[in-house]
């Protein structure tokens, strides 16, 4: 947006403005700029300008990454679930840590809610030595707290405890 600067300083000079440029309009006779229409007057914006923006979308509550969304939404497609406990240790550290809580509810679900066969125990069991193993790491050491406060207060599968 080309203009004068005193104008640019007032943010409802420029906000009120379309959010695309409408190359129907006649250019002006330098062949550089478009006059931008409406109550914005002495503000022009300049054709070879351009920028683009891209966004990172980053959550706590959702993972992007496959293989653990596979674990933490199992009951969903419980068919997968033996694949989804064996790709849980090839998932990024970083992941599983971020999912930490989640993750550890997940493993305990599935040992409770399949406590009537051992088709899952190893499974599990494996999975929850990775998850140790990530917490003893220096790289998420300082997680080791929010290990322990989970065990101490979330923790409650008292099949578990065998």
């Amino acid at each position: 947006l080309q203009g004068d600067s005193r104008k640019l300083e007032d943010a409802s000079t420029y906000l009120t403005l379309p959010s695309t440029r409408n190359l129907s309009e006649p250019k002006l006779l330098s062949g550089s700029s478009f006059r931008v229409s409406g109550g914005a007057s002495g503000l022009a914006v300049a054709a070879r300008d351009s920028f683009q923006i891209s966004t990172l979308v980053c959550s706590t509550k959702l993972t992007q990454n496959v293989n653990l969304l596979g674990l933490l939404k199992w009951r969903s497609k419980p068919s997968l679930l033996s694949g989804n406990l064996q790709k849980l240790m090839n998932v990024d550290g970083g992941e599983v840590i971020k999912f930490l809580q989640d993750t550890l509810d997940a493993l305990f679900s599935v040992m409770m809610e399949n406590s009537d066969t051992d088709v899952y125990d190893t499974l599990v069991f494996d999975a929850l030595v990775f998850i140790v193993g990530l917490v003893a790491d220096r790289k998420f050491q300082h997680f080791n707290a929010v290990l322990e406060a989970y065990i101490r207060q979330h923790f409650s599968a008292t099949l578990a405890y065998k």
